[in-house]
């Protein structure tokens, strides 16, 4: 149980750092027009709010500390 509050915690460090950087997002492709066989899309890159990163972060420090004062 420490050791996986351990990872968890750090892991989520990670990804709420890179969040709240703005580092972290990801691709959303939308279909603007489709005639026939000729579909017409638009790549928008987006982004997750920093208010996420945050939060994550705030977790991930408490499982760190959970983990770090948890018994053997």
């Amino acid at each position: 149980m420490r050791n996986l509050a351990l990872i968890v915690g750090v892991l989520l460090l990670v990804a709420g750092g890179l969040i709240s950087a703005g580092l972290l997002g990801f691709d959303q492709q939308e279909t603007v027009a489709k005639i026939g066989s000729l579909a017409i899309t638009k790549t928008e890159r987006r982004k997750p709010p920093p208010l996420w990163g945050l939060g994550l972060l705030g977790v991930g420090v408490l499982l760190v500390v959970v983990g770090l004062r948890a018994k053997k």
